[in-house]
């Protein structure tokens, strides 16, 4: 075995070969606990890879992506993509670098070796130690592309024949995660015609910026909607808010999350019947639901709820529903099946009488395939 400065091999080494050196690194560690760990000391590890152990006994190669709300992502060298409880997983051996975020939002980046007591991270200011069961999360290596992640989504529905009908539906998602904040913007948009006249014309975007502070809490200096849709009638409404959260379940496979605060609407209808005020400005309580439940390691279910309560125009009131089923297919696509509802109060009818009016609520099902990135 081949170990370069900084204990980590110079090279992976077969299945077989590797497994008996990563063995033998930890038990190595293990019998080092004992005594402690000195800022010089280092760590000699047993391969390049990953390698986890299983409450089970079993080890399992690759490479840790993600750990978060004792969830840990690991892409596995013959699995694929893993979603592991951490109470699982005894023992991890990891030469490559991560963060390691500890109680009240302590960090610590470098290869690293977790036991069943004690995470071991070997930084650039020497080896530190720490409680495991202080540890909060695992974020994947320690450059800014590292914190980023993306996902896109496209659906397709044609008809042909009687009735000529097309209708695509676009959503994008990007996403920054570090040990302190997490940026999430998310944009969908909807169209669609039949027999060439349009009908169907919307565009969601979503923003939301929180900082943690701690495991459970979370102030959120920025979040909303910005929203256009040309056949309910609304040429642009912007809903920004600040608040904050909180995790009422965090379970490995349930998430329950609660967030609340104060916002300012602004509504733009594209054309308002007679005497209705255009545009208008109003303050609101924005009321967010999120629930997570991970069916299996391939398999993910979310539901979110949102009420902007108008607390000054109560009729503006509006909600968001979604619940988005996803199954992953390989380690970068998945098929999803995402439902959407949306719901205004006492929508803004048309200037004109002759059309229809519009109703409260509309229902978008969607079935496509997605590429995930990060």
């Amino acid at each position: 075995l081949i170990v370069v400065p900084g204990g980590v091999p110079a090279e992976p080494m077969d299945a077989n070969t590797a497994i008996d050196s990563v063995k033998a690194s930890m038990a190595k560690i293990q019998l080092q606990a004992a005594s402690g760990f000195g800022d010089m000391y280092v760590i000699q590890f047993g391969d390049t890879f990953d390698w986890l152990q299983l409450v089970s006994g079993e080890w399992i190669k690759g490479n840790i992506e993600r750990m978060r709300e004792d969830t840990l992502e690991f892409d596995s060298d013959k699995l694929d993509m893993l979603n592991l409880d951490f109470a699982d997983v005894l023992l991890v051996h990891s030469p490559q670098v991560n963060t390691y975020v500890f109680d009240d939002r302590v960090s610590a980046t470098g290869p690293a070796v977790i036991t069943a007591e004690q995470v071991i991270v070997q930084t650039e200011e020497g080896t530190k130690t720490f409680p495991r069961d202080e540890l909060e999360s695992i974020v994947e290596g320690e450059k800014e592309r590292d914190w980023w992640s993306m996902k896109l989504r496209f659906g397709l529905t044609l008809n042909r024949g009687n009735t000529n009908q097309l209708t695509y539906d676009i959503n994008f998602n990007t996403r920054r995660e570090d040990r302190l904040t997490l940026l999430d913007l998310n944009y969908n948009a909807t169209f669609g015609k039949t027999d060439g006249v349009q009908n169907v014309n919307r565009q969601l975007g979503e923003f939301l910026f929180n900082v943690f502070l701690g495991s459970r809490w979370w102030v959120t200096p920025a979040f909303g909607q910005l929203f256009n849709d040309r056949f309910q009638n609304i040429k642009f409404r912007a809903t920004p808010a600040v608040g904050a959260g909180v995790h009422i379940v965090d379970m490995p496979k349930v998430k329950w999350d609660f967030m609340t605060g104060i916002g300012y609407q602004y509504l733009n209808a594209l054309a308002p019947a007679a005497g209705t005020k255009n545009p208008q400005n109003d303050a609101f309580i924005p009321l967010y639901m999120y629930w997570d439940f991970d069916i299996t390691g391939d398999i993910d279910f979310t539901v979110s709820w949102l009420t902007n309560l108008v607390v000054t125009t109560i009729g503006n009131t509006n909600h968001t529903g979604k619940a988005d089923l996803s199954v992953e297919l390989t380690s970068i696509i998945n098929l999803d099946l995402a439902f959407l509802y949306l719901r205004t109060e006492q929508p803004v009818q048309p200037a004109d009488p002759a059309l229809p009016a519009i109703e409260k609520n509309d229902y978008q099902l969607v079935v496509g395939i997605s590429l995930e990135l990060g």
